[in-house]
């Protein structure tokens, strides 16, 4: 026990030694430092002893530290993080104005003479720390030195690199998703509901199986789904509203319902549907009666799938009223499969390179899916002398088992990553991360910015191409898996596996780093629960780092249900509250319990996305701190003007809210990096005033995303030309007004604003540029590439809208595009989709070699001008035709062109009647969607895309003569 303890201490003291070592970096580069030698010396040293004691953990035949000096080691890191943002914290309150005219120099002065004598209070404990162990300021460290973090190159490069690590095939599960599939997608029979269950021993790759299909299943005829992650102890009406709210019924519309009701509405809307997919999760013995309550609902109201994973054989007999009832036995792989599988994970090894011992390597991983992945991730990240003898063999001693390897992974994990690894715990267990979400938390939380330095100390790295990195390298190791990507070929979403959730989340829990609360599950305490597991860890109070609510976390007081839980050291607040619209006044209530104690808070994270209408009134201009404030889905109508006061806010996020409207003053931030409007107008002189009257105004806006702008007039964008040119992602929506002449020219507006893109937004990555007639129909518009609508082999349903009528609507919100300029200046341009017709463009001035995804949408090309994009774009790998891009009646592909295209969309072309690809055209096709082209007859020699694997056609009523020699 006393050994476990000590590990789960030294794994928590390595991350918060890392993060105390990047917390002293940014103090170092504090103005205070600069004009104070002695304050600056002082966090040298102490930035030496941190870097001394993380040599000490790296170095492996070190004696094993004890109890005692880890926790010392512990609490004297937590008290350095404390008064270093009790320091800034005190310096925000000065900013803004809380001290008055005449107290501040002195109060100024008694911050720094504390920063100082905690500084020196620091180095002497840590001096302690090192002469208990023996150790010497110049022994080698393991610090996360510039040199030391994994650099992959600009984005461009990480995208191509990346392609090739994309989700492996089922070596050995490939049969057997295609017999899952069957009936999945197959004519429902009656009215009986079809049950499959996967069942397979931990690291079987059950969930990886099954998240496969179900990403499958919304492009084959699925009208609607849900995935839910069962627990234990999970409720009846817990279960019953994921499954609602996944079906898409708005939280406001279930808002304290009985059960009775619950159950009537979902049977409701599933009686609605053709057809439906439910899976459930890691299905246990104690959820026989969800089963049985979700089965008298559904069976004969709807022709639906339910898929179950688990690990317990008797589960699938609770589901014996289907007469579809299947079931799947995940075994382990035999050598064969084992060997192949763990070369495919050796992705920095070379081919040549054969492994020593490899028998012995096959034999570690007793033919488990996981255990073969984790470890092939780990000899991938390994010198060529560690994965030969002996030190293979040592290695191979310390990975017994699944849990063997699981520690190995993250014990050899470079000190950088172990704080972000540690914060995705936060997340429920099995759910997938947006990775620009995480990204941004992890840059908010300060994990990210002291890596953005050269060996040279020059900085040269955006924190945001760190935070990328970072995620690739985890992928690389395996230690996360990446569940869907970004037509520009890069992560979208990733989650961590279960296997390491359960082993990552009682060691943060133990030792403060974070605490989940999950309301359903601290009644009856549980094994396997993680809130009685904190109330054992905790007998004391507990100071907290980083904090989620999984249920609603008030339950009377402080800290909602755990006496011992001291809110106000919180850093990040995520909510992750299922029921959502449920009780959400309480996070009113648990913000004020983190400012309860002090007048100002340390957060630095409020994440919110999909709490229904939370309260932020009487509690945000207390968050001076504030980095990420999150409110996307929220449906809020309004926001503070207190958000405007928060001076080191990095992201601000309301997209999918009612709100219309921001402050002025947010225009004159200086930390702003990522901003996420809902698609409504905003005058862009008041923004570009802002930069000019003031020079560090939005200099550090990376994302300006929904915005839509009116009539621009010349000399409001008079000097102002090369405002913004920071931005690297640009949403843009131009709004012509009723007075907009018939032809559609877009006028000196859209000539000034298409100038300033053109010659001032050099930096851009990420553009979508549109013109529309109304405002609200650009959300509408937007591109929604990441996901699988409604696509089927299967007919879908007509719209309601007659084509005619539609026609018209489409014509009237779409407006002519005004010139762009791109080729010649946006070489880092990746990603471009424009919205709006072009006349006789000149592909070569307008289109940059540079991009991966091209998306145009209603741009009404008279000519086929695919041979010369084929041309030009060697380096695109999605192209996307949407509707009314073009009014030809064939499409060309010819020999050569797209050498690098994978997916081609081509959707609502209503005069479409020829696709030809000739041979040599898109060589690496892997994935084509046809959507509503009811005039197209023919797809000549597809067949010759050899890599082609998944085609995917939508039609109305009437099946188009084209699709007819696709299924044969």
């Amino acid at each position: 026990m006393a050994a476990s303890d000590a590990k789960t201490h030294t794994m928590a003291s390595e991350a918060a030694a890392e993060i105390l070592s990047q917390k002293l970096e940014i103090l170092l580069c504090h103005p205070e430092c600069a004009r104070c030698l002695s304050m600056e010396k002082l966090v040298k040293e102490a930035k030496e002893k941190v870097a001394t004691i993380q040599g000490f953990f790296s170095t492996q035949d070190r004696p094993s530290k004890s109890m005692e000096w880890l926790g010392r080691l512990l609490r004297a890191m937590y008290e350095a993080e404390d008064f270093i943002d009790k320091f800034h914290l005190r310096e925000a309150r000065g900013r803004q104005g809380a001290l008055h005219v005449v107290t501040r120099p002195a109060a100024e002065l008694v911050s720094k003479y504390e920063l100082w004598r905690n500084l020196s209070n620091l180095v002497k404990k840590m001096e302690e720390l090192c002469q208990d162990q023996y150790l010497k300021g110049n022994m080698e460290t393991a610090g996360a030195t510039p040199a030391s973090v994994t650099w992959k190159g600009p984005k461009k490069v990480r995208l191509t690199s990346y392609w090739n690590l994309q989700a492996s095939f089922f070596f050995c599960h490939k049969e057997k998703k295609k017999e899952i599939m069957g009936p999945i997608v197959a004519k429902a029979e009656g009215w009986l509901v079809a049950v499959t269950s996967i069942l397979g021993e931990q690291g079987t790759g059950k969930t990886f199986l099954t998240r496969s299909v179900y990403r499958e299943a919304m492009s084959l005829g699925v009208e609607s789904r849900a995935w839910v992650r069962m627990s234990a102890d999970m409720e009846v009406k817990e279960f019953l509203l994921e499954i609602l709210r996944q079906m898409g019924k708005p939280a406001r519309e279930v808002k304290d319902m009985k059960l009775e009701e619950i159950m009537e509405m979902l049977s409701n809307e599933l009686g609605k549907m053709k057809k439906f997919l439910i899976v459930l999760d890691d299905v246990q013995p104690s959820n026989e009666l969800l089963l049985r309550r979700l089965v008298g609902i559904i069976l004969f109201h709807g022709q639906g799938h339910i898929l179950i994973t688990t690990q317990h054989c008797n589960i699938a007999k609770t589901m014996d009223f289907s007469l579809g009832k299947r079931s799947f036995k995940l075994d382990k792989l035999n050598d064969h499969e084992s060997e192949k599988m763990l070369a495919s994970k050796l992705y920095r090894v070379p081919d040549g390179q054969r492994l020593s011992k490899n028998e012995d390597i096959l034999s570690t991983c007793g033919g488990l899916p996981r255990s073969l992945s984790l470890l092939g991730g780990l000899l991938s990240y390994t010198e060529e002398h560690e994965r030969q003898e002996p030190k293979l063999s040592a290695l191979l001693k310390d990975c017994s088992g699944l849990a063997g390897i699981v520690q190995s992974s993250y014990r050899r994990l470079p000190v950088h990553l172990k704080p972000c690894f540690i914060y995705m715990a936060l997340f429920p267990v099995a759910s997938p991360i947006p990775t620009r979400r995480l990204v941004r938390l992890w840059l908010a939380e300060g994990l990210l910015d002291s890596h953005c330095y050269d060996s040279e100390g020059k900085r040269t790295r955006l924190p945001e191409d760190v935070g990328e990195n970072f995620i690739l390298e985890l992928a690389e190791r395996n230690l996360i898996d990446v569940v869907s990507w970004r037509a520009d070929g890069s992560p979208k979403a990733c989650q961590m596996p279960t296997c390491l959730h359960d082993m990552i989340l009682p060691i943060a829990i133990s030792t403060g780093f974070l605490h989940i609360h999950d309301a359903s599950k601290s009644k009856d305490g549980n094994d396997g629960d993680s809130t009685a597991q904190q109330e054992q860890a905790q007998p004391r109070e507990t100071k907290v780092r980083w904090l989620a609510e999984h249920t609603n976390i008030v339950r009377g007081g402080q800290g909602g249900g755990n006496p011992g839980l001291n809110l106000g050291h919180v850093r990040s607040f995520l909510s992750f509250y299922p029921r959502r619209g449920m009780l959400t006044k309480d996070i009113s209530t648990v913000l004020r319990n983190i400012t309860s104690k002090t007048d100002y808070s340390l957060l630095r994270v409020l994440d919110l996305e999909g709490v229904y209408k939370p309260s932020l009134q009487g509690v945000l201009h207390k968050l001076v701190l504030l980095r990420y404030l999150g409110l996307r889905s929220t449906v809020l109508d309004s926001i503070p003007g207190e958000v405007a006061d928060l001076h080191y806010l990095e992201t601000l996020d309301i997209k999918h809210t009612n709100i219309t409207s921001l402050p002025s003053s947010l225009w004159k931030a200086r930390n702003l990096r990522h901003l996420h409007l809902n698609w409504f107008y905003i005058d862009l002189k008041k923004i570009l005033k802002a930069c000019g009257n003031n020079v560090e105004a939005l200099t550090k806006l990376q994302t300006l995303s929904g915005l839509v702008i009116g009539d621009v007039k010349e000399d409001s964008m008079t000097g102002h030309m090369n405002s913004l040119n920071s931005l690297t992602t640009l949403k843009l929506f131009l709004q012509l007004s009723d007075k907009a002449p018939s032809s559609g020219a877009a006028g000196a507006a859209g000539e000034m604003i298409s100038r300033w893109i053109s010659t001032g937004l050099t930096n851009l990555q990420s553009l979508t540029f549109g013109v529309i007639q109304e405002a609200k129909s650009a959300e509408q518009a937007e591109p929604q590439a990441g996901a699988k609508q409604e696509v089927g082999a299967a007919p879908a349903e007509p719209t309601k809208a007659k084509p005619e009528e539609e026609a018209k609507a489409k014509k009237s919100q779409v407006g002519k595009l005004p010139t762009l300029s791109l080729a010649e200046r946006h070489h880092e341009l990746l990603e471009l989709y424009l919205l709006g017709r072009l006349e006789n463009p000149i592909w070569t001035t307008l289109l940059p070699d540079s991009l991966r995804v091209l998306t145009l949408s209603g741009s009404k090309v008279e000519t086929d001008m695919i041979p010369e994009l084929g041309n030009l774009l060697t380096n695109l790998r999605t192209l996307r035709l949407l509707a009314n891009s073009f009014r030809g009646k064939s499409l060309r592909f010819t020999a050569g062109g797209f050498p690098n295209l994978k997916i081609l969309k081509i959707w609502k072309l209503p005069q479409l009647e020829d696709v030809t690809i000739e041979e040599g055209a898109m060589p690496h096709l892997k994935e084509v969607e046809f959507r509503h082209l009811e005039k197209l007859k023919t797809i000549d020699r597809i067949c010759r895309c050899k890599e082609l694997e998944t085609i995917w056609v939508i039609y109305g009523t009437d099946k188009p003569a084209f699709v007819k020699p696709l299924e044969d």
